[in-house]
């Protein structure tokens, strides 16, 4: 066994993190913890509860949802056994809701926070740290259960005041029945271009292969099974097996269930959507907003999942992505600071009553410790969204609202904490 002795004092750390990663300073990070606060308050009154999951997990849970090559792999030194980082959180729930099925009665309703890793070339521009927030619902496999989690995702946006986005829904099992009489090489390449979107370089394909001229053009024709209801009737006019004709079914079921909560204005149909073929097994739908790369939301069935672990049970869910999210939510206002104490003074005891009084009446407060003078507190109050000032010098104690100017002077604490009984800011 060979040792690399490396010279500490010589190694140059990055001034940046990792491609594809980056620091949360704090107001981003403050932004973080409100909209998933909202998010997951919005979920609880749906009956979804909060789970938390290791970050770190056996290699062949993430695999059944993601790419070898898109895993952060690490051995566990004690066992040797590969590991991955968290790639997702669904394959982790379904796990988890496998052993409950022992002890807890279904459905269950399952919400979570967190980040997820996934090794996507930097090139690409994609990130490799994303912050979700997401809720699974195991058990019911029934339309209007796929609906509840669509109508969940609008109305979580319309809670943060978004206002212009689009959920497109879909049925992979559409897809699946529309090409099931196909080879399966043929069938390869075919999803390929529908994945694409591709609709030149399906055409030039099925040209080139043998199957049955009203196939071909079904098939032609299914990159742009998109838009409003008339996609569903066009879609009957092409399904010709019961799998095909059962996914519209779901889908009409799905649509109808919305438009009970009256938010049919946010969804458009997409039946030639057929991400996560091989992991998704009926309903899908992405949300986007006009001009933005990446989808708000996204999710699906995917009744197969659970049954690699024990007895099969069907399943839902959806991801919003918090760092695409966070960029337009302009309604949730950060919260100002209430109260920055800055003492000139020798007298520690008065600033300590002051501190302590403050906060147990339920403010937020901050004592500043650098050598400043008063210009540079007033700046970096104003950089960090605080209002008020405690100016604590040999005269007197200042208090002042460095927004309005409006200010008080006390001779002593005692005077100070009766004027804060009914302060109003």
């Amino acid at each position: 066994m060979f040792r690399i002795i490396v010279n500490r004092k010589n190694i140059i750390i990055p001034s940046q993190p990792p491609s594809g990663t980056r620091d949360f300073l704090p107001g981003e990070a403050e932004l973080i913890d409100r909209v998933s606060g909202i998010l997951l308050e919005e979920f609880s009154k749906w009956g979804y509860k909060r789970v938390i999951t290791p970050s770190i997990d056996f290699l062949n849970l993430f695999l059944l949802s993601s790419e070898a090559a898109e895993l952060f792999k690490v051995a566990d030194i004690s066992t040797g056994e590969l590991l991955s980082f968290r790639s997702d959180f669904t394959p982790q729930i379904g796990r988890t809701s496998s052993v409950l099925r022992n002890t807890s009665v279904l459905p269950y309703k399952f919400s979570y926070c967190g980040p997820v890793l996934r090794n996507f070339d930097p090139v690409l521009g994609k990130p490799r740290e994303i912050w979700q927030v997401g809720a699974e619902l195991i058990g019911p496999e029934s339309p209007e259960s796929d609906a509840e989690l669509i109508i969940m995702g609008i109305e979580s946006l319309k809670r943060l005041n978004i206002k212009d986005f689009s959920v497109d829904i879909g049925n992979v099992e559409f897809f699946r029945g529309i090409v099931s009489d196909i080879d399966e090489s043929v069938r390869k390449k075919i999803e390929e271009f529908i994945l694409r979107k591709d609709s030149s370089g399906l055409n030039g394909f099925l040209a080139g292969v043998s199957l049955p001229s009203d196939k071909k053009e079904v098939i032609s024709e299914l990159p742009f099974i998109f838009g409003e209801k008339s996609v569903i009737k066009k879609a009957w006019k092409m399904a010709s097996n019961e799998a095909a004709k059962n996914a519209i079914e779901t889908l009409e079921r799905v649509v109808s269930y919305i438009k009970s909560y009256k938010l049919e204005e946010y969804i458009t149909i997409d039946l030639g959507e057929i991400r996560g073929l091989n992991y998704y097994t009926g309903t899908i739908f992405e949300c986007f907003m006009p001009h933005v790369g990446y989808e708000i939301f996204g999710g699906g069935r995917y009744n197969n999942l659970i049954g690699m672990f024990g007895e099969n049970c069907a399943g839902a869910g959806f991801a919003i992505n918090l760092d695409i999210l966070g960029r337009y939510v302009d309604s949730c206002a950060p919260k100002k600071k209430d109260f920055l104490v800055f003492n000139k003074t020798s007298d520690k005891k008065s600033e300590a009553k002051i501190v302590m009084f403050l906060r147990k009446a339920g403010y937020y407060v901050e004592s500043n410790f650098m050598d400043y003078g008063y210009l540079e507190v007033i700046q970096y109050m104003q950089e960090n969204n605080m209002e008020n000032i405690i100016y604590i010098n040999e005269d007197a104690i200042l208090l002042k609202n460095i927004n309005t100017n409006k200010e008080e002077k006390f001779k002593t604490v005692s005077d100070m904490q009766k004027y804060m009984r009914t302060f109003k800011n």
